[in-house]
């Protein structure tokens, strides 16, 4: 027996037997796992069909990322029959539920649930990726997929229902081989996937699924009759946008610095027969960095409250106003020539103070009078000088978008115009709380201050 369990150590297995404190022993399903050379805690929680979560919790780890060759580790529930490379990934759409997926997918339901360690059966959110079955099966039927920005490897693999092996198997692609967007890759052809949404909600789309702090995400829905509608998310209300009288859309806002995690989207279907549905979105950390900033004496003053707050009010006034016409469509361009300075939301301290506040737009350096123009259409709602923004303009783009250009040297247009994509608007300069000529291009979007180079890679709504 002794030389069994020898044999089971130096593979990196040994299943508890031995007695405990107090003359207890573990669980049968309890098990150890000896940590060797290219060990992770992700690939030994999917070797062992369990979750990184669960090992940190039943070993008492605080740091994901540091465990060494020898270390022995506790392995609870461990399930080593649940393959990850021959079940199934999914990930989870709008409208999807557990019993959707029981229709669609090899796993009952009780399969899926302990899978998934899923407790409750309709509590997943947009964009999880959960095991759903035998994967095996052969697909007899192709498409071509075009990769997207902000694809990777492993979720395309997910969304066709492939391993990642498989999607390279399929594509002769290897390893090293990078995928970028607009490659063509051969994927297994989709059924319209299983919805569980409410009368007259035929399909509900998010873009992207997984957004960051700071994102815009696109909400589209299609629905049997016209309805009405209204969003809450995030403790805001916004009103939906009309496509034609079965499509919808509204664009959501993240706050730069809304915590990680899960949060609850909630469509007022309004109508002969009001309904609600609730979906869960995972927002994730948008990874900003921190710089320090430091102005010359002359313009300290211009950090001061009493002159910061009143102008942020009115700047607030005018970008939450609702516009049933949307004058944007396709990707925002750039509105400047000019390189990238400073990202949106880096964590700043100015001169000296805490790291408490974020840059609300991406800056763009330059020569005094480079021109700015208009990076989508829309109407002129602000245009004048300001103490802290300098020569200030402000675009509604409708839908509760807008966009805003801070420290021009000049303004070239006025309050009421109409601009198109491409037009001028003004200058690039360094007027207002700047350290230097840029132009700091910011956007608004119900009110919430967002990424506008998100807008430069993906199209709205």
């Amino acid at each position: 027996m002794r030389w069994l369990v020898l044999f089971f150590m130096l593979m990196g297995m040994v299943p508890v037997v031995m007695a405990q404190e107090g003359g207890s022993t573990p669980p049968p399903t309890t098990t150890i796992h000896v940590v060797q050379r290219g060990d992770t805690l992700f690939t030994i929680a999917q070797l062992y069909g369990t979750t990184v979560e669960a090992i940190m919790t039943a070993n008492n780890l605080s740091d994901a990322r540091f465990i060494e060759v020898g270390q022995r580790l506790l392995i609870p529930n461990a399930r080593p029959g649940i393959n990850p490379n021959t079940n199934l990934p999914h990930v989870v759409q709008p409208g999807e539920t557990l019993y959707t997926l029981d229709s669609q997918y090899p796993a009952s339901l009780d399969e899926l649930m302990l899978l998934n360690h899923v407790v409750h059966p309709r509590r997943l959110y947009v964009g999880q990726v959960i095991l759903v079955g035998d994967a095996t099966r052969t697909d007899e039927t192709f498409s071509l997929y075009v990769v997207q920005a902000g694809d990777y490897p492993l979720r395309i693999a997910a969304r066709f229902g492939l391993t990642l092996e498989r999607l390279r198997q399929l594509n002769g692609l290897d390893e090293w081989t990078p995928i970028v967007p607009g490659m063509t890759l051969l994927v297994p052809k989709q059924a319209k996937p299983l919805l569980n949404l409410p009368t007259p909600l035929t399909n509900l789309t998010l873009n992207p699924t997984i957004p960051a702090q700071g994102q815009s995400v696109s909400l589209k829905m299609e629905t049997s009759v016209p309805i009405q509608a209204t969003i809450e998310f995030m403790e805001r209300t916004y009103q939906v946008g009309t496509i034609d009288p079965t499509h919808y859309a509204a664009i959501l806002s993240i706050h730069a610095f809304a915590d990680a995690g899960v949060y609850p989207i909630r469509l007022n279907l309004l109508g002969e027969h009001p309904t609600t549905y609730e979906l869960r979105i995972e927002v994730q950390d948008g990874g900003y960095g921190s710089e320090a900033i430091d102005f010359p004496a002359d313009r300290e003053y211009l950090l001061e409250a009493s002159v910061v707050q009143p102008e942020l009010d009115r700047v607030i006034a005018v970008v939450t106003p609702f516009t049933p016409q949307r004058y944007f469509d396709g990707l925002m361009s750039l509105p400047a020539a000019s390189t990238m300075t400073s990202p949106f939301g880096t964590r700043r301290s100015y001169d000296g103070s805490p790291y408490n506040t974020f840059h609300g737009g991406a800056d763009f350096g330059g020569a005094v009078g480079t021109p700015i123009t208009a990076p989508a259409g829309g109407v002129v709602v602000f245009a004048e000088a300001t103490q802290v923004r300098g020569n200030a303009v402000i675009i509604d783009h409708g839908w509760g978008v807008y966009t805003g250009y801070w420290h021009q040297s000049e303004i070239f247009v006025q309050v009421g115009q109409t601009v198109n994509r491409g037009d001028t608007i003004g200058t690039l300069g360094g007027t207002g709380l700047a350290t230097g000529p840029h132009l700091h291009w910011e956007m608004w979007v119900n009110g919430v201050q967002v990424d506008p180079m998100q807008w430069v890679q993906q199209a709205f709504p």
